[in-house]
């Protein structure tokens, strides 16, 4: 399977099969550039306030990120958190009629709600301490009573390999693998006989600022470090359907949602 991207956005089925088979698809310039400029902008005086919550590097101690927050670069911001209640400009963001469109067409609901406990997030891959994250699925840590949710990933800037941009595996999000595939914080294991195959697969997808990627929260995605001497910034937010409730005492039922009711 090979990721679909997309430049026109007038077809919703051929967007949602797409989206069905392969569990991602690329907006291609779904996000116009002044938009995405004012974005980046408000972005970018968030991250010098250093206004919780957020997330460094050094407390996940992911591959390549510093050992604590004492050493070199132990400061460094991995992601703010709880972006759409820190500016207009974000809530109206997640909250675009077209994007929620194409997310009720995903979800199979007009009423859609914006979890704000998990991702809403500004993600950051800084040129020197930025890590590796590994194969694994988002609902490996999300409780809800049904593992549909839909995460939009905006690139405020451009995204490869190179800088740490997120990989895919199509189609992934309808495998199942035993429980030896996983590591014990529940990433994929690369080398795996039933999981080998499937990394063999993955695509890293190239964007620019304003494309947009959906992804079903059940499709393994990666990334590697940043090697160039640019920070890399991302902008994601994810949905699911208003009757598809956190569990309760979970993280997930941690904070309120934000809903609308959108015509399909």
């Amino acid at each position: 399977m090979s990721i679909t991207s997309f430049a026109d956005f007038s077809d919703l089925n051929a967007i949602a099969t797409a989206f069905g088979r392969d569990g991602v698809v690329v907006l291609r310039g779904f996000a116009p550039a002044e938009q995405v400029a004012a974005i980046r902008a408000e972005a970018m005086r968030q991250l010098e306030l250093r206004l919780p919550p957020l997330e460094l590097e050094a407390e996940l101690g992911y591959p390549g990120a510093p050992k604590s927050s004492d050493e070199q670069g132990g400061a460094t911001i991995r992601r703010l958190r709880g972006m759409a209640a820190r500016d207009a400009v974000f809530l109206n963001w997640a909250g675009q009629h077209n994007l929620l469109q194409l997310i009720a067409r995903l979800i199979s609901s007009a009423d859609i709600t914006l979890t704000q406990a998990h991702h809403n997030s500004l993600m950051t891959k800084q040129p020197s301490f930025s890590s590796d994250t590994l194969w694994h699925r988002d609902v490996r840590y999300w409780r809800f009573a049904r593992p549909e949710l839909v995460s939009s990933w905006l690139a405020l800037g451009d995204e490869s390999p190179a800088n740490g941009g997120l990989g895919f595996i199509a189609g992934s999000h309808l495998a199942s693998f035993p429980d030896t595939a996983f590591d014990e914080r529940e990433f994929l294991l690369p080398e795996h006989p039933a999981a080998a195959p499937w990394v063999s697969q993955a695509e890293f997808p190239t964007l620019v600022a304003g494309d947009v990627v959906l992804f079903d929260a059940r499709t393994f995605h990666a990334a590697s470090r940043n090697s160039t001497a640019n920070t890399k910034y991302s902008l994601v937010f994810s949905y699911h359907a208003r009757d598809n409730l956190p569990q309760l005492g979970s993280r997930s039922a941690s904070l309120s949602g934000i809903s609308w009711s959108i015509e399909r």
